[in-house]
This record gives C-alpha cells, structure tokens and sequence, in this order.
C-alpha cells in the first residue's frame, strides 16, 4: 500500500511546489519585470558605449598542382652525396604549399614584413600611438599598466615599443581561419572598427604570405636546378644522367612557371570584402539575451526575498 501510494504523493508533492514557485513568481511579477527592463537597458546603454565593429572576410583555396596550369614543385629525394642532401621526411612530415600558407599566415616572418608599414602598426596598436607626436607611447589600459607597474617593481623593463612579435601575436589572436563545409576552402576573417583597415589588412596579408612562400620556393627550385645540372655534368653513367635530366626538366618548367604572374600557394577565390553595416556585437542577439537574464535574475531576486521572509517565521514559531 506505501509502495502504491508513494509515486502519487510525490507527483502530488511536485505539482504542489510547481503552483508555489508559480505563485511566488506572480506575486513578484513586478521585481522580476522591472530586473529584466533594467537588464536590457543596461546592455542598451553598453551598446551605445561600445564601438561597432565590421567583419572582413577573405577565401582562399589551394593552386592546381597538376596539369597546364600546374604549380606543384617537383622535389623528389637526391642521390647520396648531393649537398641539398637533409633529414628524410617520415610519414606525413610534407607540407603541401597551401598548408604552409595557412600557417604562415600568422607566423613572425609575416609579421615582420607587415611590421615595416606604418599604416598597419599605427592602426593595430592605435591606443600606443600618439598621433601629435607621432611617437609611441604605452598602453592607456588598466591591465597594461598593471603589468608594467608589477615589471617596474620587479626591476624589469616595462615596455617596449610594438614590433613584428607584437603583430604576430596580435595576427594570431585576431584573425580566424574557419573551413567552409567539407572544401578544402578556407574563410579568413578579421574584425575593426574600421572596415576599409579590416580589408586592407586581410588583402595585404594574403599578398605578403604569397609573396614570401613565392621567394623561398624560387630561390629553392632555382638551387635544385644548379644541383642537378652539376650532377649530370660529372655523371659518367648513361641511365642515371637520363634519370637527372628527366628531373631537371620538372624544375625548369617549374621554373617558368614562376615567370607568369600567378599565385603559388593559395589562389584568392574572394578578396577581402564588408558589409555596409556593422555586425559586432549585434544588437539583435544581445538584447534578447540580456532581456532573459534579467528574467532569470528577477526570479533568484524574487526567490530569495521570500526565503528571508518565511527563515524568521520559522524561527520565532519552532
């Protein structure tokens, strides 16, 4: 008979504390309303308060590595004894020319060259740069000046002016690299307050990460050609000298290939674009949000209230 009666009690028991807590909330509909408003006003106003920000995106894909228009670059294993001779790769070691372009997107060889262009610096580090005197200063910031204030105490060096270090980290802080489905295409997105800058940033990006893996693999291909072209010169055995010439020709279209004004690693499928209107934060997503937690916050308010009104009833009549 207890067995039995026990799932009914306590369905009876829930359905008794739901109309309580719904009580309690009507009678409290004026705190947890009034919260709410407050909440959303709270984060109107922050909206106000905080600059807009645009997102510029750009989309990269991997070049052709066969065919007509193939840039892939031979680089096939030399004979022992070659002085390009290096560590063998192992299994899944090799990059492909695209994979390196991503990384070095963000990397400090990038950031150097990016570092050399005052338009980028002064916009990235904007809050150290003083524009009447055109020198740097340091960071404003709270948090900044903490560091420095902990670093002077430690009878450290505080600060420094921004250099490539400081952009590479800025780089891989700031801009993301988002795959689009399944492709082997990739997004690239920046967001500033300035949408012409974000564009500026993402295009110049691209073209300076293109342009270094285009040096290095030029001044690679064109010392395989001098290697391989002094090997089959010294090379008394006729199916060797066949084989080196054969690989040879691999480089020397390669080679030409170079001279046509075409991208090596990533071909630019969209340049760096904005919307007219600004995304971030949206005010769409924001305000509902905070609507919400002022409702949650109003109920906790509510619910509090009438645990420190019924504690001393309780405490006066034990």
């Amino acid at each position: 008979m207890d067995s039995d009666a026990r799932p009914g009690a306590s369905a009876f028991e829930i359905q008794k504390l739901l109309r309580d807590a719904i009580a309690i909330a009507v009678e409290g509909r004026r705190l947890i309303v009034g919260t709410a408003t407050l909440t959303a006003v709270i984060a109107l106003l922050a909206l106000r308060m905080i600059e807009p920000s645009y997102t510029a995106t750009l989309i990269v894909g991997p070049t052709v590595a066969d065919g007509l228009l193939g840039r892939g670059t031979p680089l096939p294993d030399l004979p022992a004894g070659s002085i390009l001779d290096g560590a063998a790769h192992g299994a899944g070691e090799k990059m492909s020319y695209y994979e390196r372009f991503l990384y070095e997107m963000t990397s400090l060889n990038v950031a150097n060259e990016l570092a050399s262009s005052p338009e980028i610096m002064r916009r990235v580090f904007e809050a150290m740069w003083d524009a009447k005197n055109e020198s740097w200063n340091p960071d404003p910031g709270l948090f900044p000046r903490m560091r420095r204030m902990l670093s002077d105490l430690a009878g450290r060096k505080s600060w420094a002016a921004p250099d490539g270090r400081d952009l590479a980290r800025f780089l891989r802080s700031r801009v993301q690299v988002q795959q689009i489905g399944n492709t082997p295409l990739r997004r690239i997105v920046y967001r500033h307050a300035d949408p012409e800058f974000a564009r500026l940033l993402l295009n110049r990006l691209y073209a300076t990460t293109e342009r270094q893996l285009r040096s290095i693999a030029v001044k690679g291909n064109a010392l395989m050609i001098e290697e391989y072209q002094k090997m089959a010169r010294t090379t008394s055995d006729l199916e060797h000298k066949r084989a080196l010439w054969a690989t040879l020709i691999g480089h020397e279209q390669f080679s030409m290939m170079m001279n046509v004004d075409l991208p090596l690693a990533a071909d630019l499928m969209e340049a760096a674009s904005c919307d007219v209107l600004p995304d971030t934060p949206d005010p769409a997503i924001v305000m509902p949000i905070a609507f919400a937690a002022g409702l949650v916050l109003g109920l906790v308010l509510v619910f509090i209230r009438v645990t420190t009104e019924t504690l001393p009833r309780f405490a006066t009549h034990p």
